[in-house]
């Protein structure tokens, strides 16, 4: 009997949590570009954490081209400059780059728009 009973409320719990989920929507990070020139500016004053740094190249974005190309290019300077750890996260040659790419979005902001790296 103490099986059915489990069973059943087990049954019933996780048709509440889908009935939940399809009614409000899965969870979902959406990266913004806002966000990632918070995390960039973090990056360069070192106070950007390893798993902050993680989690920004290992989403996929999917929804903004740009920011998928700014990523991408934070990827190829992660597998080249990055050090980990505490404080500093990459190189010297690495957080010029991350400066750079920093710029790059500043001021595509300031300009109305624009695709980052284009010059």
């Amino acid at each position: 009997m103490v099986f059915v009973v489990t069973l059943a409320f087990t049954f019933v719990i996780v048709l509440i949590t889908l009935l939940v989920f399809a009614r409000c929507g899965v969870p979902v990070y959406r990266l913004e570009r806002r966000n990632l020139v918070i995390l960039l500016q973090m990056v360069v004053d070192g106070r950007a954490s390893a798993s902050d740094w993680d989690v920004f190249v290992g989403i996929p974005i999917r929804h903004d081209i740009e920011l998928a190309e700014v990523q991408r290019r934070c990827i190829v300077i992660t597998a080249k400059e990055y050090r980990g750890g505490k404080g500093l996260l990459f190189s010297p040659e690495g957080m010029r780059q991350i400066a750079e790419l920093l710029d790059e979005l500043k001021s595509a902001d300031n300009d109305g728009g624009g695709r980052p790296g284009e010059r």
